[in-house]
């Protein structure tokens, strides 16, 4: 049943007041609730404590007169139709009242009855729709997209502030102009074939393309066209809808090129140096060439550091870095690994002794005096192992580590040496195996621990998740930390059945403190690329979700960039698969590999982990500040949540705070603790105050 409109009526005439009121009494769908006052004051009063449709309003009353009380009744009813009523033959004073803003008039005296009731329905509706286009007026000019309304033609009828933002031009610039006049040239005419061929088909089309602005700059838009049709069916506008995403693209450049540089000598780093490597001993296999690498060290380094400040540092890191540069062929590379670690790969050499030219000639480089900006002068030296293919590995990985290994070794010797690696250096090779054997009993005999460490909002300083992190107490080793035999977990496979373990104990810890009363929390744990690929982890989730009775909710699972992109596409249909299920994804490690807006959209997680790495020395490094604060805005423009972790000061805690971070998990708060522990922070911590 459609509800009464509640008509104020404003009449103190009581034969017109009552006919009025007996003819919307009749109306046949007794859609009129009428309430009458008889002076314009009292009607004043009523508006501002009753709620009303429409006001249908003498002109002459006893305390008002003429259009001053449709003047005096606009103010008090701003937001209220108002239909007047006039005497007899008194046209003038109706037309009058619509000019100065009333939505009708209604000529007493005459055969009113349906006509009355219509007059109303009107005003109310007019005012309705007069209130919806003021509202998308507003809309149309205060969004911060740009928009373009053309005819059928493609001729412009309609543009908004963000639209002359954006391009550059005028209103007045445009109207009557085609859209093609911004065209970039950098798509073909088959891209705007099927572009329009799409909106004939389905009235829409969005996607990314490059137009020209009136400066002549090209930039490109996120661009969305619908077609407007007309109850036949036929297109009568275009509906153009676009955002500048110029500074989106500058920022997924620069994290593209941070995810493969080091940020602060912008040389390659570990990722593109083993993309390198590989590439590099696939040619010297098929061309029966020899290369070498060399891993780097510089000797007191960290005397620096603790001396002069970490500025002073990293100015002698880039000054090393250019050296090195200066000295190398253009065919070689150099890669800073981290810290004050650097590798150097040497393509196409003739005899392992050009590999010892180069060493012999970095450690005279780099033991030259090094004058810093400030005036101050520091002397350093370096240390380097040498791997060498063919005979010393056969993958990247492989010569890294005998190089790595080798350059332990040089230190071990006296430092500012050099030292190839050996046969006797396979020794940690052999514990690694026994290493191994000893983790598949440990899994098979209850020997592993979760811990789990406490992840806050940022915003309220409460606990509201934790990671789950694997421990292991050997019963002969004691507790062995996880970087010993994760990598070697996941080289060997026992990944899977570890990765299993930790899920669904996790889960069943997660069931029993909600079962205890404790409030639920989001628990992330961590999945490996050959989890992804290998064990049907829908099927294993939905499982240990069904067994723990553990809501999907509360699970995240974490999982890194160059996991993901391993095989893209099958990720792709095995996250959504898992998001089908109702728990969480998470992209860990952030900002160390891809870091690709591309891929980001492709996959769909929830969340962002930004890596310990670039958290450790904010506010001390501006390039690791611009790199978190350039990771969580671009989150955020994607709707997705932000976490950083490896926090330990409350500098950083406050940076991230003010950059509009989410959550956080480091040292400041706590450690990863064990269940007990853990669940003594809950219940004495849930609320953490940051120390100062």
């Amino acid at each position: 049943m459609t509800t009464p409109l509640r008509v104020l009526l404003v009449e103190d005439n009581p034969g017109d007041a009552g006919l009025i009121e007996e003819i919307l009494s009749k109306d046949d769908a007794k859609g009129f609730s009428i309430h009458c006052v008889t002076r314009l004051n009292t009607a004043l009063e009523q508006v501002k404590t009753d709620a009303f449709d429409v006001i249908l309003l003498d002109l002459g009353l006893p305390d008002s007169a003429g259009l001053d009380t449709l003047f005096a009744m606009k103010k008090g009813a701003a937001n209220l139709p108002i239909v007047v009523l006039t005497s007899n033959q008194d046209d003038h004073m109706g037309l009058a009242a619509i000019h100065h803003g009333a939505q009708d008039y209604v000529v007493k005296g005459h055969d009113q009855g349906v006509f009355l009731c219509r007059v109303l329905r009107y005003a109310v509706e007019r005012h309705q729709n007069e209130a919806r286009l003021r509202q998308a007026a507003t809309v149309f000019e205060n969004t911060s997209e740009g928009i373009t309304v053309t005819d059928a033609q493609e001729r412009i009828l309609l543009v908004n502030q963000a639209f002359c933002k954006f391009t550059g031009y005028t209103e007045n610039e445009v109207l009557g102009q085609t859209p093609r006049m911004f065209q970039s040239g950098r798509h073909d005419r088959y891209f705007y074939a099927a572009m329009w061929a799409d909106i004939k088909t389905t009235g829409h089309w969005r996607g990314e393309v490059w137009n020209r602005r009136k400066s002549g700059e090209i930039y490109p838009q996120l661009l969305s066209i619908s077609a407007v049709r007309d109850e036949l069916g036929e297109t009568t506008h275009y509906v153009g809808v676009f955002a500048d995403l110029t500074e989106i693209k500058a920022t997924e450049a620069r994290i593209e090129f941070l995810a493969h540089h080091d940020a602060l000598t912008e040389l390659p780093n570990r990722l593109l140096l083993g993309f390198y490597l590989g590439h590099c001993i696939e040619l010297s296999r098929r061309e029966g060439q020899q290369l070498a690498v060399l891993i780097l060290d510089l000797d007191h380094f960290k005397d620096i550091n603790d001396s002069f400040g970490h500025p002073a540092g990293d100015e002698l890191l880039k000054s090393v870095a250019c050296r090195l540069t200066q000295r190398l062929r253009g065919t070689d590379m150099l890669s800073r690994l981290g810290g004050d670690e650097f590798a150097i790969v040497l393509d196409n050499i003739s005899h392992p002794r050009d590999a010892i030219q180069v060493a012999q000639d970095i450690i005279k480089l780099i033991s030259e005096t090094c004058r810093l900006g400030n005036g101050l002068e520091v002397h350093v030296g370096t240390s380097i192992g040498i791997s060498l293919f063919p005979g010393q590995g056969e993958t990247s990985e492989e010569l890294l580590s005998q190089a790595d290994a080798a350059m332990y070794k040089a230190k071990s010797t006296g430092r500012g040496n050099y030292q190839f690696f050996s046969d006797e250096l396979t020794l940690a090779t052999r514990e690694r195996i026994a290493l191994e054997e000893h983790l598949r009993k440990g899994i098979a005999n209850g020997e592993l621990r979760v811990h789990y460490q406490a992840q806050l909002d940022i915003a309220t300083s409460r606990i509201i998740g934790a990671e789950a992190l694997v421990r292991w107490q050997d019963p002969v080793r004691g507790l062995i930390p996880p970087n010993r035999f994760i990598a070697m977990a996941e080289e060997t496979g026992l990944i899977g059945a570890l990765g299993e373990w930790v899920l669904r104990e996790t889960c069943r810890q997660g069931r029993q403190w909600i079962d205890a009363g404790l409030p639920p929390l989001s628990l992330a744990v961590n999945i490996s690329a050959h989890q992804l690929r290998y064990s049907h982890m829908q099927e294993i989730v939905s499982a240990v979700l069904e067994e723990t009775g553990f809501p999907a909710k509360w699970l995240e699972l974490e999982l890194t960039e160059g996991t993901l992109m391993q095989h893209e596409l099958e990720s792709v249909a095995i996250l959504q698969s898992l998001r089908d299920l109702g728990v969480s994804l998470s992209i860990d490690d952030f900002g160390t590999g891809y870091s690709s807006l591309a891929y980001l959209r492709l996959f769909p997680v929830d969340s962002l982990k930004i890596d310990k790495q670039f958290i450790d020395d904010i506010p001390n490094d501006k390039n690791d500040m611009e790199i978190t604060s350039a990771i969580i805005a671009l989150a955020h423009a994607m709707n997705l949540k932000v976490l950083a972790e490896g926090v330990e000061t409350l500098a950083q805690l406050e940076f991230l705070k003010k950059k509009g971070c989410d959550t956080y998990q480091g040292y400041y708060h706590s450690r990863p603790l064990p269940v007990d522990e853990f669940e003594l922070l809950l219940l004495s911590n849930s609320h953490f105050e940051p120390k100062r």
